[in-house]
């Protein structure tokens, strides 16, 4: 299970409803759950440690263990490294939840291991930018589910008032019967604008389950030319996409091997930051299922 990490000022009660909701009692008083949390001081390595052996064992009462840990941007240095072994290789008994005010201060080993999620703040003030842009109500529905939980991508939607939907339109007919080559090119070309990423990116992962190991390695090589964030980039929208649309379009895909493929892709985000190989891992990343 990917780890979630929560961000935003009321990060630390959504984390904390987010456990009580999954262990059906409040995580206070729970034998399934820990609390790793700091007020003031940082989260400190021997507190990681007593959580690492408390998570070896299974559940007591709840379907499983469930761990808060936070903020995230209190853990030291020896913390956080202690903590990423356990985020890399989680449990299938055990959820792990943190939750942080700044990203910014969250190391990003820790961050790109974790799936953001955005408290409830973030995306209202988000809208309300949009609105005073001038954005209908239907644009500012469909940016805000382009955006997801990266709601920092909203900038290119303020800079200047652009035309959404009709551009979404435009940027996935353009898209739909280019090549994975071309796909390659037009995706990395993109990576900076989150809605012709976005379409791009979609019908990019979508090829991957017709195309050749040939052309998933020229794939790779040619998103690597872009450096670490065309790669980073395809990560994501390869993640998005095993969760959100491949159970429809790949129904022939079992649901372990797609989820697990999903974590796959999450967690090479955590290698690029760890001075990975860029083409090498966007080949293992993309070639996963085939050689597992």
């Amino acid at each position: 299970m990917i780890p979630h990490l929560y961000v935003g000022p009321g990060a630390r009660s959504a984390a904390l409803a987010q456990a009580a909701s999954d262990l059906g009692a409040p995580p206070e008083e729970s034998p399934d759950a820990r609390l790793v949390i700091s007020d003031a001081a940082e989260v400190g390595i021997d507190r990681i440690r007593e959580l690492i052996l408390w998570a070896r064992y299974g559940p007591v009462r709840a379907p499983r263990k469930v761990a808060v840990i936070g903020p995230a941007e209190k853990l030291t240095r020896e913390a956080a490294n202690a903590l990423l072994k356990l985020l890399e290789e989680i449990p299938a008994h055990l959820e792990a939840i943190l939750f942080a005010e700044a990203l910014d201060r969250v190391l990003p080993t820790v961050r790109s291991r974790c799936a953001l999620m955005w408290c409830a703040a973030a995306p209202e003030q988000i809208q309300a930018a949009l609105c005073n842009a001038g954005y209908e109500s239907d644009e500012i529905a469909f940016i805000s589910s382009l955006l997801g939980d990266r709601v920092e991508e909203a900038a290119a939607f303020l800079a200047e008032r652009r035309n959404p939907i009709q551009e979404w339109k435009d940027a996935d007919a353009q898209a739909r019967d280019l090549s994975l080559a071309e796909l390659a090119k037009g995706f990395a070309r993109h990576v900076p604008d989150p809605l012709r990423r976005r379409a791009y990116g979609r019908h990019l992962v979508s090829a991957l389950s017709r195309a050749a190991t040939d052309e998933v390695l020229a794939l790779a090589e040619r998103l690597a030319k872009d450096g670490k964030g065309a790669v980073a980039a395809f990560l994501d929208e390869l993640a998005r996409f095993l969760i959100t649309e491949a159970p429809t379009a790949w129904p022939d895909l079992p649901s372990d091997v797609r989820l697990a493929w999903a974590r796959k892709a999450s967690l090479g985000r955590g290698d690029l930051d760890d001075n990975a190989n860029p083409r090498l891992l966007a080949e293992v990343v993309a070639l996963w299922p085939r050689k597992s």
